[in-house]
């Protein structure tokens, strides 16, 4: 049974590039900072614009790591694969 999703305004798709260290709230919340990297107004060099913020749970995050793996198409067989993928 899927879950019944309204959505009363618009929330608009966020591309990101990156994120940062997860910070710890406490309480098993975490804060999840993401950020787009483009050319700088200097037009020299670049810069990494904070695009979204999350404050997610720590349960929510483990339960993004199997569907995450099957997305990639990383199977449990593929953790050494996942570990080279986050370093």
């Amino acid at each position: 049974m899927g879950i019944a999703l309204v959505e009363p305004a618009i929330v608009p798709d966020t591309f990101v590039t990156g994120r940062l260290q997860p910070e710890d709230l406490g309480n098993g919340n975490l804060r999840m900072t993401f950020y787009v990297t483009q050319r700088s107004l200097d037009g020299i060099s670049d810069e990494c614009v904070i695009v979204a913020r999350l404050v997610i749970s720590s349960e929510t995050v483990k339960s993004l790591i199997p569907s995450t793996m099957k997305a990639l198409g990383i199977s449990c067989s593929g953790c050494e694969r996942l570990r080279v993928l986050a370093h």
